[in-house]
């Protein structure tokens, strides 16, 4: 992995704006991994999750061999969602509340009443569709396409969500205080903020400005995926010799998998945030801090709380300025947005997305 340390560039503003680009948007996403929930959400054999993501109504179940399997949560009679959202333990069947049809903890298709009215169906091909599913750093990252349920669903993560797993704490993490909000802004706009620092001085300055050095910000990339880090002021204080540089002491690593998950290691625990796309101008974001044990005490439950209010904080920053862009795209005050070389990694995303994009266009010929 090398950082591109090539120059900045442009993008046009009709790219965060265009409801033709951001139906294509969407049909790329449901070709690539996404988290959708984390790992202790399913925490013994038989937890099930029944959630919405990106309008696809999913179902994860933790088997009886201890692996996460995810299926569309769809009848396949007529299409109705078997369970409704929400979670649960010790999964024995799962019972269409429209005509009763029974679905095994694997998706297999039990049976329904009156069968003898189907004595041509295919029961074996009749189960719930499965997805390609992988249980990695923490989190439970899906294909939202049933047509790739055989693919590797950890592939296009690697070495990233490797690297991201062999942290300390990463292995096994808890999830803390979720939360889903929505932010009225392109879900690029969003991403482009984490791509640069050149912003933190300034947006930030009544957070953590103070805590990183300015303008100063590494990126590696491994195919569409990226890994990023700030600089703390505390490196250039301490100076750190390269036997005993921690680099979680020293900034903050976070790592970027494509399109819009981000994993944000700090010393003790990390924030994952995941962007839905839910229109051209909003996107609901999905928060989970993850942490190495639940707290057990008041003391714990507070520690752990201020973390995430500092980080909300800080985000907030971040998407109130996001949402102040979206409301002046359409003005015309601006044909395309021009960064600097130190924002090299915001075209350079742009780039890879429009390389997908075409593609996807082509195939589809």
């Amino acid at each position: 992995m090398q950082a591109d340390t090539g120059p900045g560039g442009q993008v046009p503003v009709s790219h965060y704006l265009d409801a033709e680009r951001f139906a294509q948007e969407l049909q790329l996403f449901r070709q690539h991994p996404q988290a959708v929930a984390a790992a202790s959400d399913l925490p013994a054999l038989g937890s099930w999750l029944s959630l919405t993501y990106m309008g696809t109504p999913l179902l994860l179940v933790r088997q009886a061999n201890g692996a996460v399997q995810a299926f569309l949560n769809v009848c396949r009679h007529r299409g109705v969602r078997v369970v409704a959202e929400g979670a649960g333990r010790e999964a024995r069947a799962f019972t269409c509340p429209y005509h009763g049809w029974t679905y095994q903890p694997d998706g297999a298709l039990r049976g329904m009443p009156q069968a003898e009215g189907f004595a041509n169906l295919d029961k074996a091909a009749s189960g719930l569709r499965a997805l390609a599913v992988a249980e990695k750093a923490g989190l439970i990252w899906v294909i939202p396409n049933p047509d790739l349920a055989a693919q590797d669903a950890a592939a296009s993560l690697t070495p990233m969500i490797d690297d991201l797993a062999a942290l300390a704490g990463m292995q096994q993490p808890v999830a803390f205080a979720p939360r889903s909000y929505d932010v009225a802004a392109n879900w690029k706009l969003l991403m482009d903020g984490a791509f640069e620092a050149y912003h933190f001085k300034v947006a930030h300055r009544q957070t953590i400005a103070a805590m990183f050095a300015g303008n100063v910000q590494l990126v590696d990339e491994a195919g569409l995926n990226r890994r990023l880090y700030l600089l703390k002021n505390s490196f250039a204080e301490q100076q750190p010799d390269a036997a005993s540089f921690e680099p979680r002491q020293h900034g903050n690593l976070t790592y970027y998998f494509f399109p819009f998950n981000t994993v944000l290691v700090q010393p003790d625990h990390a924030q994952f945030s995941c962007i839905e796309p839910i229109s051209p101008s909003l996107s609901r974001i999905h928060e989970i801090t993850l942490i190495p044990q639940a707290p057990a005490t008041e003391k714990a439950q507070k520690y752990w709380q201020a973390n995430v209010d500092l980080y909300r904080r800080t985000l907030a920053e971040d998407y109130v300025l996001a949402e102040s862009i979206q409301q002046g795209l359409a003005s015309r005050a601006n044909d395309s947005f021009t960064f600097g070389s130190f924002e090299f990694a915001i075209p350079r995303f742009h780039a890879q997305l429009d390389q997908l994009l075409k593609n996807q266009s082509q195939n589809s010929r």
